[in-house]
C-alpha cells in the first residue's frame, strides 16, 4: 500500500561550520527496511492510516516536564518503547510522533510492510517510512500504548573531513498528538513543559489572549505587518522568527524593513540544505502583543507564512487547545 501525506516537517536552522543533512545512512536504512511487521487492518482501513490515541492518561493529570532549548527550539525528554529518547514539541509537524532514521534504528521498532509517506520541509522533500511502537512515556508516566509513527530518512549529522562524527538527534511530538492535550505551556524561564490532559487551562489575569484555528493540519495564527495583515502557521519547531513567501516580502512598504538589504544565510532542514534570506521587521502585531523587531526569511520555497519560536524563548506561552487560544505572559509575570 501506498499512504501519501504532505507533512510539514522541522524546519530548523542549524550551525554551518561542520553540520549537515542528507539521507541516512544505507545501513539505516536497510535495517528499517527489513525488520518489518504487517499493517493492522485498523490502523490502515482501505490502504490510509487512521491516527488513533491509545490513552493510559487518566483525566485530568498534568504533566510537568523538564525542557531544553539547547537547540534553540523546546525539547523534553521521553521514552519509546522504555528506552529514552529527546522529543521536540513541534506544532508544524503533521504527524503526531516523527523519529528520524537513526534514532528509529537504535529503538529497533519494526516498519510498517507497504506503508510510507513523503514529507516536505525546508530543503525538499524527503522518503517517510510507518513504524510500529508498543508505548510511549513523558515524565516518567505511562502516555500511550501501541501506535503508529513516522521514521523520515534523513539524518543530521556533524562531519569533519567529509566523515560523520556525531549525529543530532530529532524526533517530533507533533500537532495531532499535542492537541489531544487540554493545553501545552511551554514556561521559556522556568525551563519547563506543562501538558494538561482532559484539565481545564486558567489563564494568569495578566495574560494576553491571541485566537488560533486548527486546518489543513496546521495551527493559523494572524499577524499585522505595517497594516497588512498576513497568515501565518505556528511551528515550535522551528528556530527563527518569521518566514516569509517572497510575494508578501515584496508587498510590505520600505517603512517595515530596518534594512532594504537581505543578507544570505545557509539553512538546513529534513529535505537538505537551502539558501535563505533573512531581513529585519521593525515589528508585527500578533493580536495585542508587539513583536518587536522581528527577523524574517524568505526563499525561493516559501509559499506560506510561518511564526517560529525565536519571538516567544523568553515568555511562558500556553496553547490552549480547548478555547483555541494562546495566552502569552509577559516575562515580568504581571
Amino acid at each position: 500500500m501506498t499512504w501519501r501525506l504532505a507533512l510539514l516537517l522541522l524546519p530548523v536552522v542549524l550551525s554551518a561550520c561542520a553540520q549537515n543533512v542528507g539521507r541516512a545512512p544505507n545501513a539505516t536504512v536497510a535495517r528499517l527496511q527489513s525488520h518489518t511487521v504487517p499493517a493492522d487492518p485498523e490502523n490502515f482501513p482501505n490502504g490510509q492510516l487512521r491516527l488513533r490515541y491509545r490513552w493510559k492518561l487518566p483525566p485530568g493529570i498534568l504533566l510537568r516536564l523538564p525542557m531544553s532549548t539547547e537547540l534553540g527550539i523546546p525539547c523534553v525528554e521521553g521514552a519509546v518503547n522504555g528506552q529514552t529518547v529527546p522529543l521536540i514539541l513541534d506544532t508544524g509537524n503533521a504527524f503526531p510522533l516523527l523519529l528520524d532514521a537513526s534514532s528509529a534504528g537504535e529503538l529497533d521498532i519494526p516498519t510498517v510492510q507497504g506503508a510510507h509517506a513523503k514529507g516536505t520541509g525546508i530543503g525538499g522533500n524527503v522518503d517517510v517510512l510507518m513504524a510500529r511502537y508498543d508505548s510511549v512515556d513523558l515524565g516518567g508516566k505511562p502516555v500511550l500504548a501501541q501506535g503508529v509513527a513516522g521514521v523520515f530518512l534523513h539524518s543530521y549529522r556533524t562531519t569533519f573531513a567529509g566523515m560523520t562524527v556525531s549525529e543530532t538527534p530529532l524526533n517530533l511530538l507533533g500537532l495531532p498528538l499535542l492537541e489531544q492535550f487540554s493545553f501545552v505551556t511551554i514556561d521559556a524561564p522556568a525551563e519547563q513543559v506543562l501538558l494538561g490532559f482532559k484539565r481545564a487551562y486558567q489563564p494568569a489575569p495578566w495574560a494576553v489572549a491571541v485566537p488560533f484555528t486548527i486546518s489543513d493540519g496546521r495551527m493559523w495564527l494572524l499577524l499585522n505587518i505595517a497594516g497588512k495583515e498576513v497568515r501565518a502557521f505556528f511551528d515550535s519547531g522551528c528556530g527563527s522568527g518569521l518566514r516569509l513567501p517572497g510575494a508578501v516580502v515584496k508587498g510590505l512598504p520600505a517603512a517595515a524593513l530596518k534594512s532594504q538589504h537581505l543578507r544570505k544565510r545557509r539553512a538546513m532542514g529534513v529535505g537538505g540544505v537551502e539558501i535563505e534570506q533573512v531581513g529585519l521587521l521593525y515589528g508585527a502585531q500578533l493580536g495585542q502583543v508587539r513583536i518587536e523587531p522581528l527577523e524574517f526569511d524568505t526563499s525561493p520555497g516559501s509559499t506560506e507564512a510561518l511564526l517560529g519560536w525565536a519571538p516567544f524563548k523568553k515568555n511562558r506561552i500556553t496553547i490552549d487547545f480547548t478555547r483555541r487560544k494562546v495566552w502569552i505572559e509577559p516575562r515580568s509575570g504581571g
